[in-house]
């Protein structure tokens, strides 16, 4: 036999342990990367799964290699590859997870002490500046106590070491002043942002993996709270709310009560602070409510895929702008509907309808206090109202004007988009004119879409869509009659506002309106699909 027929003899190596040992190495590379970088190379996925995945497979790639190269006894060899493959299974599955809790329990001593330096400045701030903490509605909070501390806080102070892409990870909550309860939120982890303000609409879980989140009280203590602690926070003072301004309504009933709650625990995701901004309820009627229903954060009734959208009344009680706040002071819930996202049951547009009406009489209604309409410039007061709930999902609801024009709207969901409709009846005596309507978007509560830009929208008349950060989902509405689609990147928010042909003594005029989500990289292609649908008969 020649040598060269003894070489083509020679038993081959197992591509399968080779795969096995790759694997296996794969694994643990991936953690030691994680452990340096301080967050998951995959971190969509989370670390724990990768890692997990790999090792897995890496085994049954080992067992599969040593099977068939018993089988094939001496054409293939890698026993021993195989067997290294397995050994790194073990130690890894027992070794990485001890160097996961590792880094995350540093990070955790991190961030609260970051949050505990944090504190101390803010402490010391208020003694130099008769007692008050930096106005973050008012003053960029972040850059003052940078400055104040003169060199003992840095930037770093600002970052939760698992999340070094935002400039701050932390948020103030403005309701907090030193002399507040010591058992109140100043500051917690947020969403990101420097100067960043507000309330639980802000809390951000993903640095710690979904389990919680560090909260520093008004007491200096930090500690970290989990998930389902998230409604014991306390982010306002006790105060007695009656009603009146800032649309304050008290559940009239027990039905309406437990309505409510599972409105704004279950759906609107709102701490007690803002359920108390809503409903006028004392916190401890909203902690004996929540018991007596068995209404929790972690209990929402799950939905199907082929539910129609959900659309329930907004209740108030949290603003739905970011910005230009002064241009919406006291808003009206009784526009003011959610609808929330296909993809994230978490994430809802609030669509205020109608938010003005203006006509050759003027200004003819306003659903929030920023200028004058043509009532309260007599003194006249609106009387509240509330949306009628259909056992279909449809909300409708009807006012009638001191000078008998009434107008109207029916709110209908699909499965596919929220159909809407909008009516006017003119009651006076004269011919109504330039009857222009104001219908407003607001997209603070839809994660990815929170951006205050108008680069993200494209307004195609009748339609205007806006685009998720991501640039793979848009929400899209329409009116019939278009009179103007624009957008303010202040709220932020978007409209496609329409006009009502004038109205003769009597009459009645009627505008058809859409709203949708949809995934794709084609928007356009997506308005003529919706034109074909026919929405606006």
């Amino acid at each position: 036999m020649s040598e060269i027929e003894k070489q083509s003899q020679k038993p081959k190596t197992c591509i399968l342990a080779v795969g096995a040992l790759a694997f296996a190495i794969l694994s643990v590379l991936s953690e030691v990367v994680w452990a340096l970088m301080w967050q998951g190379p995959l971190k969509g996925l989370g670390n724990e799964k990768v890692m997990g995945m790999f090792l897995l497979l890496s085994f049954g790639l080992a067992v599969a290699g040593l099977i068939k190269i018993r089988v094939k006894k001496s054409e293939l060899r890698g026993k021993r590859i195989a067997m290294a493959a397995i050994v790194i299974v073990l130690l890894g599955g027992i070794f990485l997870p001890a160097v996961h809790n590792k880094v995350e329990l540093r990070a955790r001593m991190t961030c609260g002490e970051n949050l505990f330096n944090l504190g101390r400045t803010m402490r010391s701030y208020a003694s130099a500046f008769d007692g008050k903490y930096p106005a973050a509605d008012k003053l960029p909070w972040c850059a003052i106590l940078l400055k104040y501390s003169k060199g003992e806080l840095t930037e770093k102070s600002f970052k939760c070491t698992l999340n070094k892409k935002k400039r701050s990870s932390y948020a103030m909550n403005p309701n907090c002043e030193p002399n507040s309860s010591g058992d109140m939120v100043l500051l917690f982890e947020s969403k990101g942002g420097w100067n960043q303000y507000g309330g639980q609409e802000l809390l951000a879980s993903e640095n710690h993996e979904g389990r919680g989140y560090f909260i520093l009280f008004n007491d200096g203590h930090v500690e970290f709270v989990t998930t389902n602690e998230v409604g014991k926070l306390k982010w306002g003072e006790e105060k007695s709310l009656t009603g009146g301004a800032n649309g304050v309504r008290r559940p009239g009933s027990d039905e309406e009560l437990r309505y409510w709650l599972e409105n704004v625990v279950w759906y609107h995701g709102f701490s007690d602070a803002e359920i108390r901004a809503a409903t006028g309820l004392t916190y401890g009627e909203i902690e004996t409510g929540r018991k007596r229903f068995n209404i929790r954060i972690d209990n929402r009734p799950e939905r199907g895929e082929d539910d129609l959208l959900l659309v329930l009344p907004y209740p108030g009680g949290r603003h739905p702008r970011i910005g230009f706040l002064e241009g919406a002071i006291n808003p009206q819930r009784e526009t003011k509907f959610s609808v929330f996202t296909p993809w994230d049951a978490n994430s809802y547009v609030v669509v205020d309808l109608p938010e003005a009406i203006w006509s050759n009489l003027g200004l003819t209604y306003l659903a929030h206090t920023h200028i004058d309409t043509i009532w309260s410039k007599q003194g006249i007061v609106l009387q509240k109202l509330e949306w009628n709930r259909r056992p279909d999902g449809t909300l409708d609801i009807e006012r009638e004007l001191p000078n008998e024009i009434a107008f109207g709207v029916k709110v209908r969901p699909t499965k596919d988009a929220v159909l809407m409709e909008l009516w006017m009846k003119n009651g006076t005596q004269q011919r109504m004119s330039d009857l222009r309507v104001q219908i407003c978007v607001m997209t603070k509560m839809a994660a990815g879409f929170e951006e205050q830009t108008n680069d993200n929208k494209v307004f195609t008349n009748p339609y205007v869509a806006c685009r998720s950060k991501d640039g793979k989902k848009w929400i899209i509405t329409a009116w019939e009659n278009c009179d103007r689609p624009w957008g303010n990147e202040q709220c932020p928010c978007f409209h496609s506002d329409p006009k009502f042909a004038d109205l003769e003594p009597g009459a009645t005029g009627r505008l058809r309106g859409w709203l949708s989500f949809y995934e794709g990289p084609d928007v356009e292609a997506e308005f003529k699909r919706i034109d074909a649908s026919g929405w606006r008969k």
